[in-house]
């Protein structure tokens, strides 16, 4: 059943009543006679008019608002039949609406071919990754335009976003995305997922692949935690992830950071069972059949995700103390608030470094800045952060791409090369002093101007930047529009590097060039640290890293 709009509902109560209204007002014009009565005959459509032109024609509501029409026949006709006539034919006309709408997938369905061939064009024409990527733009749209006629010809808004999705993904950057609404997209990711069989399947650094999540129906079958997967349904795990149709949703910009979840998606595929061989705790390879729990795996994978991914539970740009010497600066967005964002982030650098100086009088000497899962958002505040912890001098953040206001592009100078119009710099504070060391905690979900902060701080010699992977890998300036079922964004304002070329994000080789330093192994401890301890393991290791560094 369809939830009616505002709208819509005011126009099906307010025509019925205006309609018993005028029912009764016929027999009054009738006996008391005023050429002023035949007015009120024109009040339903001019209401409804009204209506549509604030809320949008709906044509499933066509029937009530031809009732509104028909209502205009008491003003040219006086006679009190024609007019109760009139009446009560608007009345079985919203009747028919009513219910047409109620049970119609069709009621205020979306165009999606329309809505698809829009945001298809906007991108087309000021993509700007498009010449670095070797987009072929013809190949994409043939691709996915059956996708959109499918979910326009079934009215299917989950069909939809699971079509946006994929193109999404086709670009290998974290600025390319579409959204309606969290409803929506649990519900795409839900019905690609596959079948939820009690666990997942994670891939170690050694190569091995084992359970996580396990569900406790699972020990009968001797599978817990740590167990590896030597096979699934006569395939390796990461052959198995090709046949999970989840894993053209995922939009990965860097191949390392795609290797690392190699595998999580293989234990949605299957029937109503699966034989998967396992190596139980002697050592010994068994084949074991594995009953399917329900038809959602997105539920379990998704918990797995969180806990190899998210950063440190506390406040935003809040200072965290961890031991004596070390604590934690937690950036969760580069976003602080719109005066900051006004005044280029000088108040809430003014606020962090009075956190960071009553932290240095509690004995605080180093600093682990966690953007893990950092969304990213503001430039300056990027600048702002850096200027903050750089050591002291002119450091290097970025160059401005030349835009041909005449030609409204971007001058390409050929080769994988951009015309630049300036560089940008930060002037080290060196806050922490000569002594204090920065590890800059980083994961696949930190992107955009988390990728910035990566790729400035990771020139810093007192910074160190660690993580399981690097980050996403996409640092292009984005445009959202506004489309009809959704917001469709992507890389619309160009950044490069000193010598001209595009600045992080990955080309055909998918490879971004904001790695990591550290690469911290995700081996037997950090998985036992993770799913079965509770542990921020990585957090763990950047402690122990700068306790280290101090002997």
């Amino acid at each position: 059943m369809s939830k009616l709009e505002t709208l819509d509902i005011v126009t099906l109560v307010l025509l019925p009543l205006m309609s018993g209204g005028l029912w009764f007002m016929a027999g009054l014009a009738d006996r008391v006679k005023n050429s002023k009565w035949r007015l009120l005959w024109l009040i339903p459509v001019a209401s409804c008019f009204l209506i549509v032109y604030v809320g949008g024609v709906e044509k499933l509501l066509i029937p009530a608002y031809l009732g509104a029409v028909i209502l205009v026949a008491g003003f040219f006709i006086h006679k009190i039949k024609t007019r109760r006539a009139a009446s009560a034919v608007s009345w079985v006309l919203v009747l028919i609406s009513l219910p047409m709408c109620l049970f119609n997938k069709a009621y205020r369905s979306v165009d999606y071919v329309s809505d698809f061939k829009d945001g298809f064009e906007s991108m087309k024409a000021h993509y700007v990754l498009a010449e670095h990527k070797e987009v072929d733009w013809d190949a994409l749209y043939e691709k996915y335009l059956p996708e959109f006629k499918a979910a326009n010809k079934a009215h299917d808004k989950v069909a939809n976003e699971i079509a946006w999705y994929k193109f999404c993904a086709e670009f290998h950057d974290g600025h390319v995305n579409f959204g309606s609404d969290e409803k929506t997209r649990d519900a795409a990711y839900a019905r690609v997922s596959g079948n939820d069989y009690g666990l997942v399947i994670c891939t170690l650094s050694d190569g091995r692949t084992v359970a996580a999540e396990t569900d406790s129906s699972l020990e009968k079958l001797g599978i817990h935690n740590g167990i590896e997967i030597v096979s699934w349904n006569g395939m390796t795990p990461a052959e198995a992830d090709e046949h999970n149709e989840m894993k053209q949703l995922y939009t990965f910009a860097d191949s390392d950071n795609e290797n690392f979840f190699e595998g999580m998606f293989a234990a949605g595929t299957g029937g109503d069972s699966v034989q998967a061989v396992i190596k139980d705790d002697s050592g010994t390879e068994k084949t074991v059949t594995i009953d399917k729990l329900s038809d959602n795996y997105y539920e379990r994978a998704k918990e797995a995700y969180k806990k190899l991914l998210n950063g440190m539970n506390v406040g935003h740009m809040t200072i965290t103390k961890i031991n004596d010497t070390t604590a934690c600066l937690r950036i969760k967005t580069m976003s602080f608030d719109s005066i900051s964002e006004k005044d280029k982030h000088k108040k809430m650098k003014e606020e962090l470094r009075e956190q960071i100086l009553d932290a240095k009088k509690e004995g605080v000497r180093d600093i682990i800045i966690d953007i893990r899962e950092n969304n990213g958002g503001s430039g300056t505040m990027v600048k702002a952060i850096g200027e903050l912890f750089a050591p002291e001098g002119e450091h290097y953040y970025v160059t401005d791409a030349y835009f041909d206001h005449e030609n409204k592009c971007y001058v390409s100078e050929g080769d994988g090369k951009w015309k630049t119009a300036g560089d940008v710099f930060v002037d080290g504070e060196n806050i922490l002093g000569d002594e204090g060391r920065i590890v800059l905690l980083v994961g696949s979900y930190s992107v955009s101007a988390a990728d910035h902060l990566t790729k400035l701080m990771s020139g810093f010699e007192n910074t160190t930047v660690m993580g399981f992977t690097g980050p996403l890998g996409s640092a292009q300036g984005v445009s959202p529009i506004k489309l009809k079922s959704g917001t469709f964004s992507y890389s619309s304002s160009l950044m490069l590097n000193k010598d001209g070329t595009v600045y992080i994000d990955c080309g055909t080789d998918y490879n971004a060039d904001d790695d990591a330093e550290v690469i911290v192994p995700f081996d037997e401890k950090a998985f036992r640290e993770i799913f079965d301890e509770g542990n921020d393991y990585l957090m763990d290791t950047a402690v122990k890293y700068l306790e280290e560094m101090e002997r």
